[in-house]
């Protein structure tokens, strides 16, 4: 038994990484998947939350348009790389988005590009896009991650 194995059936903790096909990944969209992960109790909508992004190369999907959130994020690249707001993150790089700062656009590189999106809480999360195609968009392909 590995020790991931062990420590689950003990119930030390949860191990994944970040292309597990047992996270629960929004429905697929053009060429962008979310996964959003709660990191306090069940049913929280105060605790704050990480966001898995997984954008592949190809024409923008909607996921990437500019868009606010309404509390602070950090963007931390996993694998690959991603251009975004005149900088380049690669993996272990990480941008500070402040609270209503209008962001996005994201060109990534041939191989794609996984980042983490750590917010405050559920609430803040959400995304506030320019676009109302794109807000429609996220609703219907990621939204259903952070009802409240």
């Amino acid at each position: 038994m590995s020790e991931i194995e062990k420590a689950k059936k003990e119930g030390r903790g949860w191990y994944s990484n970040v292309s597990d096909p047992d996270l629960p990944w929004s429905k697929r969209g053009l060429n962008a998947r979310t996964c959003t992960i709660s990191l306090g109790p069940d049913g929280d909508k105060d605790a704050p939350v990480a966001a898995l992004v997984w954008l592949n190369e190809g024409p923008g999907d909607p996921l990437r348009g500019r868009h606010s959130h309404s509390c602070d994020a950090i963007n931390l690249v996993v694998q690959g790389a991603m251009y975004m707001d005149g900088i380049w993150l690669r993996p272990g790089q990480a941008k500070i988005v402040p609270s209503g700062t209008n962001y996005g656009d994201a060109v990534v590189t041939g191989g794609g590009c996984i980042f983490i999106e750590l917010f405050g809480d559920h609430h803040g999360a959400k995304p506030d896009y320019d676009e109302p195609d794109e807000m429609a968009y996220w609703d219907e392909v990621h939204g259903g991650l952070l009802k409240q």
